[in-house]
C-alpha cells in the first residue's frame, strides 16, 4: 500500500520532495500514526497525510499547516467499503508559524463541518470529493470577522456553505469563493461579485439566502415545493440555471430570477420536467440515481458554456465511483492509486519461497 500511495506526489502533494505519512485507527489495519493530530504534529509544510477508511470514527483535529489530507472515501467502492469519518476538521492560520494556507481536503465523510477555527482567515484551500455537512468559512466565533478567502469546493455531496454569520448587503464577506460541481442544499451568507456559484444541482427549498452580488449560474434547482431564494437574495446575477418549479422568488415576480433586484438571462423554468436520466426523488440527494441530464430535457447543452446544466458540465465534471444505480456512481475516490481487492494464494509457503498476492488496483481520476 505505501508503494501505491507514493505514486500520489506527482498529482496533489505541493512539493516536489514531500513526506508522506499514514493513519489508520483500525488496530487490524495499522499505519504510523493511530490519529491524524500525531500525524500533523510530525508532518511539515508541503506534506501528504493519508488517513485510511474504517469503521470507527475518527477523532476532530486541527490544520495548522499547508497539507494534503487524503481519506480513503466517502462511500468506498471495493471489498472493505469503510470510510473515512470525521466529525469536525479545523482549519487556522495565526500570526506564528502555524497556518493552513494551501492546504487540500479529500476523501472524507465529515458528518459536521470544514471550520475556520481562528479569528484570522485560512485562504486558498481546496476541498473537493467529500461528503460534508457544512463548511463554514468564518472564524468559529460567531460574528467573527476571520474570513477565508480563494477556497475552491468542487464535486462535494454538501448540505451547506456559510460565508458569515447572517449576512446583509453592506456587510464584508469572503472573496474569490468558486463553488461549482457539487451536490448541495444551501449557499448563504455571502457578499462578493467573486462568488462563483456554478454547474451545481441544489436540492430543497431556500437553496440560495442571504446572498448578494454573487454570479450564479448553469445550475439545476430541483424541489417539489418552496423557492430557490429567500427574500434575501439581492443584486446577483442568475445565467442558464434550470428550475423544476416556477416559484423562484418569494416576493414578485415569483416566477423571475431577475426578482428582488437580480439580473438574469438565458434561465428554463420547466414545472413538473424533471432532468434526469433516473431520479425519483426531486427533494433529497439519493446515491442510487443517475443525476445525468436526459437527451430530452431543456438543460441538455444549454450551459453558458454549451455544455449540460448540473454536476456533469463545466470546468468539473462529477466524477463516477461505480455504475449507476449503483449507489457508488456519486460516491467518487480520492485521485489516488488505491487497492480495491487483494487474495494470497498461498497462505502457507516453506522459508524461501514465494508468497504469491494477486492485487486489483485503480487510479480514480
Amino acid at each position: 500500500m505505501k508503494t501505491i500511495i507514493c505514486l500520489l506526489l506527482g498529482a496533489l502533494a505541493p512539493a516536489a520532495h514531500a513526506t508522506i505519512f499514514t493513519v489508520s485507527n483500525n488496530p487490524n489495519r495499522p499505519a504510523q500514526y493511530e490519529n491524524v493530530t500525531d500525524a500533523i504534529a510530525a508532518a511539515d509544510h508541503g506534506d501528504t497525510i493519508y488517513v485510511h477508511g474504517s469503521q470507527f470514527t475518527y477523532p476532530d483535529f486541527t490544520i495548522n499547516k499547508r497539507l494534503v489530507v487524503i481519506g480513503a472515501g466517502y462511500n468506498s467502492n471495493n471489498e472493505f467499503n469503510f470510510p473515512t469519518r470525521v466529525n469536525y476538521i479545523r482549519v487556522i492560520r495565526d500570526a506564528g508559524l502555524q497556518n493552513a494556507n494551501g492546504s487540500v481536503i479529500t476523501g472524507f465523510l465529515i458528518t459536521d463541518r470544514i471550520i475556520n477555527a481562528t479569528s484570522t482567515g485560512v485562504h486558498d484551500v481546496i476541498v473537493f470529493r467529500n461528503r460534508i455537512v457544512g463548511i463554514s468559512l468564518h472564524n468559529q466565533s460567531f460574528g467573527g470577522n476571520g474570513f477565508c478567502n480563494n477556497w475552491q469546493i468542487y464535486n462535494n455531496v454538501i448540505d451547506w456553505i456559510q460565508g458569515r454569520s447572517f449576512a446583509g448587503s453592506t456587510d464584508s464577506s469572503p472573496v474569490n469563493i468558486i463553488i461549482q460541481n457539487n451536490i448541495i442544499r444551501q449557499v448563504m451568507d455571502l457578499v462578493s461579485n467573486t462568488v462563483i456559484i456554478d454547474h451545481n444541482i441544489f436540492f430543497g427549498g431556500n437553496n440560495l439566502d442571504r446572498l448578494f452580488y454573487a454570479v450564479v449560474t448553469n445550475n439545476v434547482f430541483i424541489r417539489s415545493s418552496g423557492n430557490v431564494m429567500t427574500n434575501t437574495v439581492n443584486f446577483n446575477t442568475f445565467n442558464n440555471n434550470f428550475s423544476i418549479l416556477n416559484t423562484i422568488s418569494p416576493t414578485a415576480p415569483t416566477n423571475d430570477f431577475a426578482s428582488q433586484s437580480n439580473t438574469a438571462a438565458n434561465n428554463i423554468i420547466a414545472p413538473g420536467q424533471n432532468p434526469f436520466v433516473n431520479a425519483a426523488d426531486l427533494n433529497t440527494y439519493s446515491g442510487t440515481a443517475n443525476y445525468r441530464i436526459a437527451a430530452a430535457s431543456q438543460a441538455k447543452d444549454a450551459g453558458t458554456d454549451g455544455t449540460d446544466l448540473g454536476i456533469y458540465g463545466g470546468a468539473f465534471p462529477f466524477p463516477s465511483g461505480g455504475a449507476p444505480g449503483s449507489g457508488f456512481d456519486t460516491s467518487p475516490l480520492p485521485p489516488i492509486p488505491q487497492v480495491t481487492e487483494m487474495n494470497i494464494s498461498n497462505t502457507t509457503i516453506q522459508p524461501g519461497t514465494s508468497l504469491n498476492v494477486n492485487v486489483k488496483a485503480r487510479v480514480n481520476n
